[in-house]
């Protein structure tokens, strides 16, 4: 290895001094301009390449050698054993197709990362949450909802109870929704819906009964409802919508979305909207429950058609239309693709 010519600092004060540098006997060796000085290569720190920026070998008290021969720094390294994987990252660095196919590829991992990582996350903390704190966040959803839109059901005490009884003999079939419960609310804003809330809520306005020609469509949409909850879809997609946001804050330093985001959580547990996932999922649950119990998988398609004429009614007479949970109409996937599925048996 032959030698260069450096810009040598004490470390102590901005002098310059210049130097030439060569490697001798396992040292570098640095001579000129009133200086000799060496130090064994095993003690120096050598800077990765950086695009054109000026490297520097340092030494361990501070004192440091400006170098613009790359060739001889990655040398020292090479002497060091190191510098293999910066050479490659530069190469990579200064090659434009190279930059683009790493950039397409970072651009490929944060998409993955958000379409599947933060879901797969999402599901896993929602089975973790203990059974009290969803207790705790159904109770105090329902609560909210009653300030936001809801009202006293205006219901027949006689025919609550019973969809009251139906709902009862569809949740006791099994261990893991005998808990849940059914509540029933008016709500002009809302009109004909249902919503399932965490720890088992399901909220049934009074507009969806005599929307429904028979109590099978009802329960349909409870078994709709309950597949929603038994697969803690409204813990997922708040997770999901917090992490999503929070990431981002991180990533661009958006100190402000990060704590709007904090402040509009229990908001976004209100008006959140099921992927199209989440309700395919919970449309397969109510194909299960229909197929297991004969019940023609085309009341579930009446139901979904007549709530969708009927919210496109509301939404040509100028009435606000309250998006929730199991917002059946404007939601993914859409109805006629919902009840395609749903008619040719969903996964089944």
């Amino acid at each position: 290895m032959s030698g260069v010519w450096g810009i040598f600092y004490d470390g102590v004060s901005s002098a310059q001094r210049r130097v030439f540098l060569a490697v001798e006997d396992g040292r570098l060796v640095l001579r000129g301009d009133g200086l000799t000085r060496s130090a064994p290569l095993a003690e120096l720190t050598v800077d990765p390449r950086l695009g054109t920026v000026r490297r520097a070998i340092r030494f361990a008290d501070g004192a440091l050698c400006e170098v613009s021969d790359d060739r001889f720094l990655d040398g020292l390294l090479s002497r060091q054993g190191r510098g293999r994987a910066a050479t490659f990252l530069h190469r990579w660095e200064r090659s434009i197709p190279r930059a683009l196919a790493a950039l397409a590829v970072m651009v490929a991992v944060i998409w993955l990362f958000f379409a599947y990582g933060i879901p797969f996350l999402a599901k896993k903390v929602a089975y973790a949450i203990p059974p009290a704190t969803e207790v705790t966040l159904g109770r105090e959803s329902l609560a909210m909802l009653d300030k936001l839109v809801f009202a006293p059901t205006r219901l027949p005490a006689a025919r609550r109870r019973e969809i009251t009884a139906l709902f009862r003999r569809m949740v006791d079939e099994r261990p893991e929704t005998r808990g849940y419960h059914l509540e029933f609310r008016a709500s002009p804003e809302m009109g004909a819906n249902a919503l399932a809330l965490p720890s088992g809520i399901i909220v049934v306005t009074d507009a969806l009964v005599p929307l429904a020609k028979n109590d099978d469509e009802l329960a349909a949409v409870l078994a709709h409802e309950i597949g929603h909850v038994r697969y803690r879809h409204a813990l997922r997609q708040v997770l999901q919508n917090s992490a999503a946001g929070l990431i981002m804050a991180a990533v661009t330093g958006d100190i402000f979305s990060a704590t709007s985001l904090s402040a509009g959580l229990p908001t976004a547990l209100v008006d959140a909207k099921f992927s199209r996932d989440f309700e395919t999922e919970a449309d397969d649950a109510a194909v299960v429950y229909l197929k297991a119990h004969h019940i023609p998988l085309q009341r579930f398609a009446d139901i979904l058609g007549r709530l969708e004429a009927d919210h496109a009614k509301r939404a040509a007479a100028g009435k606000p239309e309250e998006r929730s949970f199991s917002d059946y109409f404007a939601s993914h996937p859409v109805t006629a693709e919902r009840i395609k599925r749903i008619l040719a048996g969903g996964r089944l």
